[in-house]
């Protein structure tokens, strides 16, 4: 970046306001300016002539009635300034490659070191910048500490002020407005916001961010306006995530009248950061991948999210019926059942059942009077070292019978599984295990 620097001893013992009101003429001619310290301007000139920028900046200032003024180019800000205040002629260049050059022969003062620093240096014979640039810079820690360090690098030509900081992009947005006629039906108002939606997403991941939060403006027929904020659990820059997202909230507004226009605004941004984890572990999820899972899911198969509801039955595969839910309602029973179950339960084991009890070759040896299993072949064969059992369960003579003897065992390498023979068939079954 290239930095131009103004200075007139007339402006600097003029008041702050004098500056001030000539910020919007130099405007008029660079694309940034600032007032610095002691009467110093700023000016950006990235991507353009730096010269006849400077020279343009001269002319606004001489046409204000300061006839005596200077401009410095640079790379560097310390040179720019260092010129501008105490160098020679009205427009001066540093060349690049040359600042540290330049600002050997000044005075120490230029840096306007503290008063203490100044009776230090000058106790060892620092007059110059020059003198102090030759200097190493493990001496100067270890002596000056870090006023030292900060005027052994600025003696240095190396100044990492950011004078301008960079400019912020705008934040992605979208509108639509009519005039011949106004909606009313929530489908319509969906699909122009789908449209929307899709631009702003699209831009979002070409700059590599996700929208955190995003306001829906509805221009309404009696000219007043209806926002309303939308916000997810986590970031995301997800078209589906966010559409499913405002599908709900839509569901819960209620609109004062017709709509002639709709504008989608990001309100704040956050990186593209993921950890990568396990998608379904609560603590640790890649987030992003998730909801677009879930939100492909939804549309895909509809409704895919389902919580237990539990009855008495005997059998505990028949036990279970699977509710369909919406899913911030399916998330926050989960949540408050997690809460409760880390605050009250002890760590143990779980059982995991097959979806369906799995066929297995068993064998097995006499125990007074029922069979216990010794070895099961699933892939292979497994030895079983210890079989707690039988638990006999039957009934549903009218309905769907069933004669089951279970046993808990544990395996040579430490398993626990759960194994039944069926006693209507005489088959053994894999049930589940526990981890």
């Amino acid at each position: 970046m290239t930095f131009i620097c103004l200075w007139s001893p007339a402006a600097a013992a003029k008041d702050s306001e004098f500056l001030h009101k000539l910020i919007p003429s130099l405007l008029s001619a660079a694309p940034r300016v600032m007032l610095g310290g002691n009467g110093v301007v700023w000016a950006d000139a990235r991507g353009m002539s730096a010269e006849t920028l400077a020279t343009d900046l001269l002319r606004i200032f001489r046409e204000s009635g300061i006839e005596k003024v200077r401009g410095v180019t640079s790379f560097v800000p310390i040179c720019a300034e260092v010129a501008a205040r105490y160098g020679n002629g009205a427009l001066i260049r540093v060349a690049p490659g040359t600042e540290r050059d330049y600002l050997a022969p000044f005075p120490i003062g230029v840096l306007e070191p503290s008063l203490a620093m100044s009776s230090l240096l000058d106790g060892i014979g620092v007059e110059t910048c020059g003198d102090l640039a030759k200097l190493d810079l493990e001496s100067v820690e270890v002596r000056f500490g870090a006023e030292g360090e900060r005027l052994w690098r600025l003696s240095r030509a190396d100044d990492s002020r950011r004078i301008f900081a960079s400019i912020p992009r705008a934040l992605p947005s979208a509108s639509l407005d009519w005039v011949d006629y106004t909606l009313k039906d929530p489908e319509r108002l969906v699909f122009i916001i789908n449209a929307l939606v899709g631009n702003i997403t699209t831009d979002l991941r070409s700059r590599g961010q996700c929208a955190r939060e995003m306001t829906m403006i509805f221009s309404l027929a009696n000219r007043e306006t209806f926002e309303h904020l939308v916000r997810p659990a986590r970031s995301t820059s997800s078209h589906k995530a966010w559409m499913r997202l405002i599908r709900t909230h839509l569901d819960r507004i209620t609109l004062p009248d017709g709509v002639v226009g709709i504008t989608i605004r990001v309100e704040s941004v956050t990186g593209e950061v993921e950890r990568q984890g396990d998608i379904f572990d609560r603590g640790f999820a890649t987030a992003r991948a998730a909801e677009e899972t879930i939100a492909q899911l939804l549309d895909d198969q509809g409704a895919v999210v389902v919580t237990p509801r539990n009855n008495q039955h005997p059998l505990i595969d028949k036990r279970t019926e699977w509710v369909s839910q919406e899913p911030a309602q399916a998330s926050a029973r989960i949540q408050i059942r997690e809460r409760v179950v880390k605050a009250t339960a002890a760590p143990r084991l779980t059982l995991q059942l097959f979806a369906e009890p799995k066929r297995v070759v068993v064998r097995t040896k006499r125990r007074r009077d029922h069979e216990v299993p010794v070895q099961y072949r699933d892939k292979e064969w497994m030895t079983i070292t210890s079989a707690a059992g039988p638990d006999r369960v039957s009934g549903g003579q009218w309905t769907e019978p069933y004669a089951r003897e279970y046993f808990r065992c544990v395996t040579d390498d430490g398993m626990m599984v759960w194994l039944y023979r069926d006693a209507r068939e005489d088959a053994w079954y894999l049930h589940g295990w526990w981890d």
